[in-house]
C-alpha cells in the first residue's frame, strides 16, 4: 500500500562501546512484544505552553523477530486520513514508507526532520529509530527530574538521512531499560529535546503516555499524548485481552 521507502543499512561502527550496545538492545528489548493500537494526540504549544492546535493520531506497532514495525496515522478535525508513515526498524535496517490522503496514496517521504502538521515533532522523534542506530557510546552519568538514575548515550547521526542532526544524546535509566530524555544536536550545541513526562501501562507492557518536545532554540513546544491502548495478541483469549486491556497509569 505504501510504496516510498528509504532504507538505511547499518554496520558495527569502529570503536564501539559494548556497555552502550547492550544498554540500548536492552531498550530495544522492553519494547512491547505483542501487538498494541493506540489513540494519541499531537499538541501544538507556544513557548508559555499555550495550546495553539491539536492533530489526532494513531498508531499499530506490531513487533517482529529482531524488530518491530510501526503504522502512525495523523486525521484532519474531521476523521479523514491526513498522512500516513509506516517505519520497519530491526536487522541494521530503518524502512520509512509515506502516503497522503485518505484513503492513503504513496507519496514522496517529507523531511523526516521537520515538523509534524505546524508542531515541534518530527517523524525522527515520532519512530525513536534512533534506539536502532549504529555506534552508541556511553559519554556520562546523571539524574533526570530527581527520579531516574541516567547512562548518558551518545549516537551519531547516520549519514544516510541528511544533515538535520549532528547526533542525539539519550538519558537511558538502567533500572527501567528506559529512554526518559532525549537531545538533538547540530552545529555544535543542543538544538531539540524531547522528556518522558508520565508512562501508561498495560499490565506488563508499558509505553509512554506523554512526550514533550521542545525546540531549545525558539523555545516552541508539542506535546504528544498517548489515550487508549489495546492489545491485540492472538496468544490471548478475548477475556483476557478484555482484561489486560485496562489502563493503569504511573
Amino acid at each position: 500500500m505504501l510504496a516510498v521507502a528509504l532504507g538505511a543499512c547499518f554496520a558495527r561502527a569502529e570503536g564501539a562501546d559494548p556497555a552502550a550496545e547492550e544498554l540500548m538492545e536492552r531498550v530495544r528489548l522492553s519494547m512491547p512484544d505483542v501487538p498494541l493500537e493506540l489513540e494519541a494526540a499531537i499538541r501544538v504549544l507556544d513557548g508559555a505552553g499555550r495550546p495553539l492546535k491539536t492533530v489526532r493520531a494513531a498508531a499499530a506497532l506490531t513487533p517482529e523477530e529482531g524488530g518491530r514495525t510501526a503504522r502512525y496515522t495523523l486525521f484532519d478535525a474531521f476523521g479523514s486520513k491526513l498522512e500516513e508513515m509506516t517505519i520497519r526498524l530491526g536487522a541494521g535496517r530503518a524502512e520509512f514508507s509515506f502516503a497522503l490522503g485518505d484513503p492513503p496514496q504513496p507519496a514522496p517521504l517529507p523531511d523526516l526532520f521537520g515538523p509534524i502538521e505546524g508542531s515541534e515533532i518530527s517523524w525522527m522523534e515520532m519512530s525513536f529509530s534512533c534506539f536502532w542506530w549504529p555506534g552508541p557510546k556511553i559519554v556520562g552519568v546523571e539524574k533526570v527530574a530527581n527520579r531516574w538514575e541516567c547512562q548518558v548515550v551518545e549516537i551519531a547521526c547516520p549519514p544516510e538521512y541528511g544533515e538535520g542532526w549532528s547526533h542525539v544524546r539519550l538519558w537511558v535509566a538502567p533500572a527501567y531499560n528506559a529512554v526518559v530524555r532525549g537531545e538533538a544536536w547540530r552545529g555544535g550545541k543542543a538544538a531539540k529535546r524531547f522528556e518522558v513526562k508520565s508512562v501508561k501501562k498495560l499490565r506488563q507492557i508499558y509505553m509512554i503516555g506523554d512526550m514533550e518536545v521542545k525546540n531549545l532554540e525558539t523555545g516552541a513546544r508539542a506535546r504528544l499524548k498517548v489515550g487508549r491502548m489495546k492489545m491485540l495478541s492472538p496468544d490471548y483469549s478475548p477475556e483476557e485481552l478484555e482484561e489486560f486491556n485496562a489502563p493503569m497509569e504511573w
